[in-house]
């Protein structure tokens, strides 16, 4: 089944300096990607993999994850493995790829 995105947690509560260290390219790219009409776009992509995505079988990645860490793969020039795990690592990136704890 193809979900939306996770609850959101805000993890600078707990770490407000570490909001200090947040690249200005993210926080850019951030407000970009607030576009209701570019999530739909890439909502609806998705969706039309498999027949059933939108509405039967096990809860995917968000589509709002999927498409920031892509992002973060192509911005950095990681691998898949690469972009995971330093999304694991770090909390500037587990913030912008709404990654939550």
């Amino acid at each position: 089944m193809l979900i939306d995105c996770y609850q959101p947690e805000d993890v600078f509560a707990r770490v407000p300096e570490v909001a200090a260290q947040t690249d200005p390219v993210l926080k850019q790219l951030d407000g970009l990607l607030d576009d209701d009409d570019l999530y739909q776009h890439v909502r609806g992509d998705l969706g039309k993999r498999y027949r059933w995505t939108l509405v039967h079988g096990r809860h995917s990645t968000p589509v709002e994850v999927i498409l920031r860490m892509l992002i973060c793969k192509h911005l950095y020039q990681w691998s898949f493995q690469e972009t995971e795990e330093r999304v694991k690592d770090s909390l500037v990136l587990r913030w912008f790829c709404r990654v939550y704890a």
